[in-house]
């Protein structure tokens, strides 16, 4: 230990003699072990660590497809399968939940809060309780039953300052009386961390399929059963659904053109979603930057030790063993790793807390934090790190004579340690040219997506949410008579050029969607009629979104205050819905399954208070639904909110989706800073009772939808450019050293008569020679990798000539710039001042 001390002592000393090195290896390492470590710290807590359940790996997420709607996911759970599936004997409990909202009135101004309804199961599914309290029981989760919520940490601590007195007491939401019977813990986030409050969703098996898919199923597998013995034994609850709903018409109908198929898996996999591959591209990166770091240092240690020839070989004249000798270099290169390991994990830990504090909307964010298991990982890495720039170093020499004599020549590395040198500046040049073609790949793919085709304009136009309680609302008269005078005074605002409302917008609300039918098209049997998504919106808004009218005109009053059943369809409609004829005219209705008791003739069902047929007037441009890389627009249908659903709509009718919640557009000259608080006192002098949520600029929801592939852009982008940059310094570095031990070789060759221009050349074909070695190996290495960054990308091909041309040209000038500069220097050398000084 003694000895190991003394070592150290020495080399840091040594360090002390030489801050510039010193401070460059640290500085060099930190970054590279600093984006390691932060990088490792969101790969270990979003992926790699279960979720915060007990069991979490039993747990399953219930979803479904459909063959014949060509959807493989995304269709969810209705109230008929949850029953249903809790005959499953690969199941131990099923749940189901819903996202909503409500308005808050109690403790404070009226907020409007995102809720989950849930059934009472969901404790039991996730093996969790209420940190206060408890959650709602069978009795109370029944239909008729009491109003209960269960409140989250956050809404408990906002809105009643963590006040244990609220429990039993009632609160206010969408004007009922609601009891607060629980509190969880801070930690619990189901199923997204925004929910406020839980309630009952009111589902009973009497319902059978009376209510629509919407549900997100949650289930808990039996010890011993997979994912795929649970598949298998809900696809066969599924075909046997007829023999359940023996009475149930719709059951039945759905059973004949559905196609339902259930694709269940895992709950962490839905959770963490396409994230997982991003992560996992970046912590690669990350790890070839630590690479070209690594290089780096030890290029450097290997031309320090090129400097120490002489100290080596006296060391070992006086009795010095290869342990000994390995200590020297060891413990240097440790005392670089350590100092990088300490400034990296300070690094990732100011990061992170950035990044949760400031970042883009990755799952389970607020779970990343800086913890053992990557001050473990960056330890670990620092010695890697350690030894393997140690090792550089070391050299194994002949007799002592041999290394006193070469150490006093002082004037070239032996052919071993050039090779060594080479092989370093290449391995840097390949690894850098990996990254920037990475980098330059996701910058194509942003770039391409910045430009795509919306069909509406995001700018200059505010966006908020607004739901009417259905107590004070109780029909849709009412619904539509108060979002009508709500849109009226926002019409009246200085500034204010288009105002309109709708259930749901691009990019962030999900609209009903169902089959339909087309007056005059029959449809085959074993077919499905086409899908379509619906939208319920009010007057002019293709005008408030800027959409393009391709065909027809927009939606007007007169149609509204007529009563003339009118509605929009886009052009992806046109396409599948109508097979490209003339839409304008043509008729439509929501493909409703019958109620219980319809009777057939002649094969079609025939029964009373079948959906209106709904008029075609005007077609306009795709818009995104879900995601801005959508490779297939969604039909959508768009239909005045007065036709829509309501309290006062039969569930059978389905015609649309409910107008009680919907997200106003408001396009105006005044900024959007400036527009807000008028857009507040406009509503709360419709009313005071209502709250707006998720109020934010139109643009802000356009740029969200590049929230991913930015994050993974800009982090590549920025692996790209310190690779590059230490790449540079790097081979600058050993060029300039490598000229400055050929001082005197140089000034022989200027005496003979050698011209300045033809040294730069000698030593800058050296290098070239390096760096065109080295870019050749990178474009084989990432050419070898492209398909792991296929999916990432939009509108570019892993393979484009372009980037990789355009990365191989700028690393190739970037190094040549990198040894022309000592090659230039070089040869302005006095031969008489080098011969002399030799």
């Amino acid at each position: 230990m003694r000895h190991l001390a003394s070592e150290f002592r020495q080399a840091l000393r040594r360090l002390g003699r030489a801050p510039i090195f010193a401070t460059a290896a640290v500085l060099t390492l930190t970054l590279a072990l600093g984006a390691n470590a932060t990088i490792f710290a969101i790969v270990h807590r979003v992926v790699l660590n279960p979720l915060p359940y007990p069991d979490s790996d039993r747990l399953l997420s219930l979803d479904h497809g459909s063959a014949v709607l060509h959807l493989s996911s995304g269709i969810g759970m209705t109230s008929g399968l949850y029953y249903q599936y809790q005959r499953a004997r690969t199941l131990d409990s099923v749940a189901i939940v819903r996202d909503g909202e409500s308005t808050i009135i109690s403790g404070g101004e009226p907020e409007r809060i995102d809720v989950e309804s849930a059934t009472a199961t969901l404790p039991q599914v996730l093996r969790v309780r209420p940190a206060i309290g408890r959650w709602f029981s069978e009795q109370e989760a029944a239909v008729g039953g009491p109003a209960v919520a269960v409140l989250s940490h956050g809404l408990w601590v906002r809105r009643f300052g963590q006040s244990p007195a609220i429990l039993g007491r009632s609160i206010v939401l969408d004007g009922v009386a609601t009891q607060v019977i629980g509190i969880m813990a801070p930690a619990f986030a189901f199923s997204n961390p925004r929910i406020d409050a839980w309630v009952p969703a009111r589902v009973s098996r009497a319902m059978g399929f009376n209510v629509p898919f919407g549900y997100d199923g949650v289930a808990r597998l039996r010890d011993a059963m997979t994912v795929d013995d649970a598949r298998t034994e809900l696809n066969g609850l599924i075909t046997d659904l007829p023999n359940v709903y023996r009475g149930d018409q719709s059951v039945l109908a759905n059973m004949e053109r559905g196609g339902l198929r259930s694709v269940a898996v895992p709950l962490k996999d839905v959770t963490v979603g396409s994230i997982a591959r991003s992560l996992w591209i970046l912590l690669a990166a990350m790890g070839l930057l630590l690479v070209v770091a690594c290089a780096n240092i030890a290029n450097l240690c290997l031309v320090r030790a090129n400097a120490r020839d002489r100290e080596v070989a006296v060391r070992r004249a006086v009795g010095a063993g290869a342990a000994r000798i390995a200590g020297l270099f060891l413990a240097e290169s440790a005392m670089l790793a350590s100092g990088g390991a300490l400034g990296g994990i300070a690094v990732a830990w100011g990061t992170l807390r950035a990044l949760v504090a400031y970042g883009p909307a990755l799952p389970r964010l607020q779970e990343i934090q800086l913890d053992e298991s990557t001050v473990v990982f960056t330890a670990a890495l620092s010695v890697i790190v350690a030894i393997a720039c140690g090792a550089t170093a070391l050299r194994r020499t002949g007799s002592i004579v041999e290394g006193l004599h070469e150490a006093a020549r002082g004037q070239t590395a032996t052919r071993q340690r050039q090779r060594m040198r080479q092989l370093l500046m290449g391995g840097q040049v390949a690894t850098a040219l990996v990254l920037i073609v990475a980098a330059m790949l996701m910058l194509q793919s942003f770039r391409r997506l910045r430009v795509i085709d919306l069909g509406f304009n995001p700018a200059s136009a505010l966006t908020f949410r607004l739901g009417l309680p259905l107590r004070d609302y109780p029909s849709r008269a009412a619904a539509v008579t108060a979002h009508r005078t709500i849109l009226q005074r926002l019409a009246e605002l200085p500034g204010v050029e288009a105002v309109s409302a709708s259930t749901g917008l691009p990019l962030v609300d999900a609209c009903f969607g169902n089959t339909v039918l087309v007056r005059g098209r029959s449809v085959q049997s074993g077919t499905v009629p086409p899908f379509a998504r619906i939208c319920a919106v009010s007057e002019g808004f293709v005008t408030a979104m800027q959409m393009r009218l391709v065909d027809g005109r927009d939606l007007a009053r007169a149609d509204v205050d007529a009563g003339r059943p009118n509605v929009l369809v886009n052009q992806a409609f046109v396409k599948s819905g109508l097979g490209g004829d003339e839409a304008i005219g043509q008729q439509l209705r929501s493909n409703a399954p019958p109620p219980a008791g319809a009777q057939r003739n002649n094969g079609a069902f025939v029964w009373d208070g079948a959906p209106p047929w709904l008029t075609i007037v005007g077609v306009v441009s795709n818009t995104p639904n879900q995601s801005l890389t959508e490779t297939t627009p969604v039909p959508t249908i768009y239909m005045p909110m007065s036709l829509a659903g309501g309290p006062d709509i039969p569930a059978k009718a389905m015609l649309g989706p409910p107008i009680s919640a919907m997200t106003y557009v408001v396009r105006s000259r005044v900024p959007i800073a400036a527009l807000t608080p008028a857009v507040y006192g406009a509503v709360q002098a419709a009313d005071r009772t209502l709250a707006l949520a998720q109020v934010q600029p139109l643009q802000r929801i356009v740029d969200g939808g590049f929230t991913q592939m930015a994050f993974t852009m800009t982090l590549l982008l920025i692996a790209a450019g310190v690779a590059l940059g230490i790449g540079l310094v790097g081979i600058y570095g050993v060029v300039a050293f490598v000229v400055s031990q050929r001082r005197n070789e140089i000034g022989v060759r200027l005496a003979l008569g050698a011209a300045p221009q033809a040294v730069v050349a000698m030593i800058v074909r050296q290098g070239a020679a390096v760096t065109f070695a080295g870019i050749a190996a990178g474009i084989a290495i990432a050419l070898a990798g492209s398909r792991v960054l296929a999916s990432l990308l939009y509108g570019v091909g892993p393979r484009d000539p372009a980037v990789f041309a355009g990365a191989s040209t700028t690393l190739f000038t970037v190094a040549i710039a990198a040894c022309w500069l000592p090659a230039r220097r070089a040869a302005t050398v006095s031969p008489t001042e080098a011969l002399r000084a030799d």
